[in-house]
């Protein structure tokens, strides 16, 4: 029994190695968020950092949800006052920083509009090189937006010295100092929540320079290309994120305040992400197969060698002959896990393209935004819109993915009992060795990781899940009856009695006394195994 709970502990082990992979490969796949994007997005969620917290006041533009973002925006300086412990930041110090984002968006704002970042009207032009201006800055040797906070560093500074700010229309802004500057750890504090709140919101790609509404506030992507995809994000990007990300965006932008079209968006992505796992899965099928018709002959292996669990002599010896059959018998055990292993590249790059999809991001489904993550649904119900409809999908997800696992377990047990290789695998103690025993336990823990991993991720990857299970089980369906075809075809043109018991039991083949006697006939022309 020992040694079956070592080789258990072990397949559970590569399972956790490939979770942790799982993990790695997402940390590897970049957001296609850019610099610009991310300012644009803190400004549709926050407004303009150096207002005072309550500003009433409309904007016109169609950039600005006022009450939400100074709702937002007040959320987060009570946080840093209460929370955290910070002193609220003086009307000087806002003002001061205000006059230069002003001054520095009325400056830079043609970069915008004569090709040099991009050629858009004047307003909007205008609004990208104030967002810019708030939440990051430029680098003018290079003509490019640099880093997040880029000119907050360089202005705190400068507040913090002393010098004395004149603005384009004439006014002398006093600098603050350090007794009306906020300290150093509360700018360290306030980047570090905007940093946070900035990678949630991810939703960065387009192919497509244009506007879209998120959060109830309108904002600005720049568009990307293929050639940059592969160039400054990385391969599986190029590859496979960008590909998805523009089937997405092509058909959620047919109409953006209709739902239903990027609920169709992601059937189209989950069809075609599933379609190229097929050959895995048929691999997979087929070397099953395999292994099962040369099962009689590794059973006289086991009772070649019965002491092979304890005698190592006996082990490696058996362990030789099984390598030589399965070459012989051109079967791949660990091909099907090769296969397994490369559907998880596909299965984050797919996640990737949901996630930073700026189109999936507008509008809402059922009154859900699909970026909304699932847990906030559950958690903050009463302030979360179509938070119910978000309850839903995970449950549907779950019992889904359950349904997926529980079938192809249940098809791979009813294998194993039709076929008896229960019986002819025994452990040390001589007792029977059920092989999907670990298959279930790995079966079990995939459930719970996927379950978890639902509950952290937006609601579109919720659809998509519960998509991929209706289509893992038609898949298995499929291919159990391709496997049953090829077994019934196997034993009537070889007769061979192992599999013959099998289909005598299949309701596919008639039980009358002629064909009962003709596969007799068959049998008795060859009573051995096709492999002897």
């Amino acid at each position: 029994m020992r040694n079956n709970s070592n080789r258990l502990f072990k397949r559970l082990m590569v399972l956790f190695a490939g979770i942790i992979g799982v993990f790695g490969l997402s940390s590897c796949t970049k957001t296609f968020t850019t610099v610009q994007d991310q300012a644009n997005q803190l400004f549709a969620y926050y407004g303009n950092l150096y207002s005072e917290s309550v500003d009433l006041e409309e904007d016109t533009t169609g950039y600005s949800n006022t009450t939400l973002q100074n709702t937002n925006r007040e959320a987060l300086f009570t946080s840093l006052s209460e929370s955290k412990g910070y002193s609220s930041v003086d009307k000087k110090f806002l003002s001061y920083m205000n006059a230069r984002v002003e001054d520095e968006a009325a400056e830079t704002y043609e970069l915008w509009t004569n090709g040099a970042l991009a050629t858009e009207n004047e307003e909007t032009a205008k609004q990208i090189a104030k967002h810019v201006a708030i939440y990051a800055g430029l680098d003018d040797e290079n003509v490019k937006v640099t880093s997040l906070f880029a000119n907050l560093d360089s202005w705190y500074k400068l507040a913090v010295t002393g010098e004395d700010y004149l603005a384009n229309d004439g006014t002398i802004y006093e600098a603050p100092g350090v007794l009306y500057s906020p300290s150093a750890g509360y700018i360290a504090t306030l980047k570090s929540s905007l940093t946070t709140k900035v990678n949630s919101l991810r939703a960065g790609y387009s192919p497509e320079s244009r506007n879209f509404t998120h959060g109830g506030s309108t904002v600005y992507i720049e568009g990307k290309t293929w050639g940059q995809a592969f160039a400054e994000y990385g391969f599986l990007e190029g590859l496979f994120v960008y590909p998805f990300g523009w089937i997405v965006h092509q058909i959620s932008t047919v109409d953006l305040t209709n739902g239903w079209w990027q609920i169709l968006a992601i059937i189209v992505v989950t069809v075609l992400a599933r379609s190229l796992t097929v050959v895995s899965t048929y691999i997979q099928t087929k070397t099953q197969a395999k292994q099962q018709r040369i099962q009689p002959l590794l059973n006289q292996l086991q009772k070649k060698y019965p002491n092979s669990q304890t005698d190592p002599d006996q082990r490696r010896a058996m362990a030789m002959e099984q390598s030589q059959l399965m070459k012989k018998n051109k079967v791949h055990p660990l091909l099907p896990m090769l296969f397994m292993i490369l559907q998880f590249p596909l299965f984050i790059c797919v996640w990737a393209a949901l996630q930073d999809s700026a189109a999936l991001a507008s509008g809402n489904w059922l009154g859900l935004s699909l970026t909304t993550v699932v847990s906030t649904c559950f958690t903050s119900f009463a302030t979360t819109s179509g938070a119910l409809t978000g309850i839903f999908i995970f449950i549907f997800m779950t019992v889904a993915n359950v349904l997926a696992s529980a079938t192809s377990l249940f098809f791979n047990t009813w294998r194993t009992k039709n076929f008896g290789t229960v019986a002819t695998q025994m452990g040390p103690d001589g007792k029977p060795v059920d092989p999907n025993k670990s298959m279930k336990w790995m079966t079990i823990i995939m459930s719970v990781f996927i379950v978890f991993m639902g509950w952290n991720l937006p609601a579109g990857m919720g659809i998509y899940w519960l998509l991929g299970s209706l289509i893992s089980i038609f898949q298995t369906l499929i291919m159990e009856l391709i496997q049953t075809r090829n077994r019934h075809k196997f034993a009537e043109n070889t007769g061979d009695g192992s599999t013959l018991a099998a289909v005598r039991r299949s309701k596919h083949h008639s039980s009358t006394k002629a064909e009962a006697d003709k596969k007799a006939a068959k049998k008795n022309k060859s009573d051995k195994p096709m492999w002897r």
